[in-house]
């Protein structure tokens, strides 16, 4: 499987030649596939060393790449050559270089290999030390999380209901009020919107609490845009993350910030029957997938007056 990947590099003062590796895009044209994955801690490391502010310029370009990942257009070399010939000021593309990713074992997706390797790529090429520790602190504890979108993108039924690992953009939430970048494990439409956010416990408190307000905050700005549901967004647990002792003070901000507001907090410890549930719901509620849905559908305005 031929896939062809591209690094971005960041340059802090133009006038100088200097430049730092904080970004990786891979695509590969015969799936259609495109990753990007951006460094914002290695980007804020080096602002902090150099004495220089945080740029706006840099992150509305390092949101545009993102961008390339949801795009509905498909994304070939051809733009990747463009993108390394196109000066941006902070921000610059290398030339796209060809990988050849041997498909050896016929249990691996083509979707886990381009992953895998993506991975390994951006290991290798962007993050520094600080970055790959707190990756080894987290290995394996998104396990719950991974097993449940590899299963269900390998289900044509699920998909038939369902977007999976679905990330929503500025334009279709169709708001001022700036969000966090999530992804969303599944999400689909039924009159409101039907969807659900894994949650790893045991991440370290101040990133935890962060990702919860991210997940809240999205469900609170998609219930104003397209009205709330009985229960219809989800707050997936780990059963064996909720009963370590560490995790109560997670579980009780938790229970503070859902009290009386539309959303389920689901404890799941066998990861397939959670999906067999999931598609069963969708069946009855009538979810049909996001991408299709909301094409039928026209927002409402987010503020009033």
């Amino acid at each position: 499987m031929k896939t062809y990947f591209t690094t971005v590099k960041y340059a802090p003062n133009p006038d100088r030649d200097e430049f730092f590796g904080i970004g990786l895009i891979m695509v590969s044209p015969e799936s259609g596939a495109v990753k990007v994955r951006f460094s914002r801690e290695r980007v804020t490391r080096i602002n902090r060393a150099l004495g220089i502010d945080k740029s706006s310029l840099l992150e509305s370009a390092i949101q545009q790449t993102e961008g390339l990942a949801k795009s509905r257009e498909s994304v070939d070399v051809k733009h990747l050559e463009y993108l390394s010939v196109y000066e941006n000021g902070v921000i610059r593309y290398t030339a796209p270089k060809q990988l050849v990713i041997a498909h050896d074992n016929p249990d691996e997706s083509a979707d886990d290999l381009l992953e895998q390797r993506f991975d390994r790529l951006y290991n290798k090429l962007i993050a520094d030390k600080q970055e790959k520790i707190e990756k080894n602190r987290s290995k394996g504890r998104h396990t719950l999380a991974t097993a449940f979108r590899r299963m269900a993108k390998d289900d044509f039924d699920f998909q038939r209901y369902l977007n999976i690992d679905y990330k929503l953009d500025s334009a279709e939430l169709q708001t001022e009020i700036l969000l966090p970048e999530i992804r969303l494990d599944f999400i689909g439409g039924n009159g409101a919107i039907y969807c659900g956010h894994f949650l790893n416990l045991n991440a370290s408190g101040s990133t935890l609490s962060e990702n919860i307000s991210k997940t809240i905050s999205l469900y609170d700005c998609l219930n104003q845009l397209y009205g709330a549901g009985k229960k219809e967004q989800k707050i997936i647990l780990d059963k064996k993350q909720a009963e370590q002792k560490g995790a109560k003070q997670a579980l009780n901000f938790i229970d503070l910030v859902t009290d009386n507001k539309p959303y389920e907090v689901v404890l799941v410890s066998d990861t397939r029957q959670f999906m067999d549930d999931v598609l069963e719901e969708a069946k009855v509620k009538g979810v049909e997938p996001f991408t299709s849905w909301i094409k039928k559908h026209q927002v409402k305005a987010f503020h009033k007056g």
